[in-house]
């Protein structure tokens, strides 16, 4: 199995030919012509995740792909399959468990919307704007991690990682930060994987992560 980062959140996961895509927003409006798409997943309906447009853009070229958003989404784009967590799907190669409910609180009290997290063939973890999990008795071997957010502390995605007990940690949701800062809490998040024992993956735009797991 194959991750290649986009800007932010986003990423494509790709097996047997076959790729996800998650979260397709591109800052700089860099993204790349993707093929072979079965699924674009969604996590929330916030723009630093979702732009229709980019979304059109990707099924243009996978006419069959699937897109599978929260109940919230509103969006006038073919494919469209509302989830929620409890849900499961198989797409091409992949099986999804969905699972959370509401995007993490930005000011007390307040859920800003709603937001499903994913695990793909039980070996990727992607909590979309949360630090919820699917089963915390029950380790998942690579878990994306919200590293920066109006909504999220250093502390809190250093706890994540903790409970999570993770054998790979790709830093995600970095978007807002500078060269500088990506470096300071990317040094954060090395260190705690260092003490448990987990291999921090820091990527940038473009960077593959490619991996075998029984």
């Amino acid at each position: 199995m194959k991750i290649t980062k986009l800007e932010h959140s986003g990423l494509v996961l790709e097996k047997d030919d076959q790729k996800l895509v998650f979260d397709p927003v591109e800052f700089a409006d860099t993204l790349p012509k993707l093929e072979n798409v079965v699924a674009i997943i969604i996590t929330h309906i916030h723009s630093d995740h979702f732009q229709p447009e980019k979304i059109t853009e990707i099924l243009e070229l996978n006419p069959n792909a699937k897109f599978f958003a929260p109940e919230d989404v509103n969006a006038e784009i073919s494919n469209l399959t509302l989830v929620a967590g409890g849900d499961v799907a198989e797409i091409g190669d992949f099986k999804l468990e969905f699972f959370s409910k509401d995007h993490a609180s930005v000011f007390a009290g307040k859920v800003p919307c709603r937001n499903i997290g994913v695990v793909i063939d039980g070996q990727v973890l992607n909590p979309g704007d949360s630090f919820d999990l699917l089963d915390s008795t029950k380790p998942v071997p690579v878990l994306l991690v919200p590293e920066v957010a109006p909504w999220a502390k250093i502390s809190e995605s250093v706890e994540f990682i903790k409970v999570a007990k993770p054998k790979y940690v790709i830093p995600m949701h970095d978007g807002l930060l500078s060269k500088m800062g990506k470096d300071i809490y990317d040094n954060f998040l090395k260190g705690i994987c260092e003490n448990i024992g987990a291999d921090f993956v820091p990527m940038l735009p473009g960077d593959v992560f490619d991996f075998y797991l029984k």
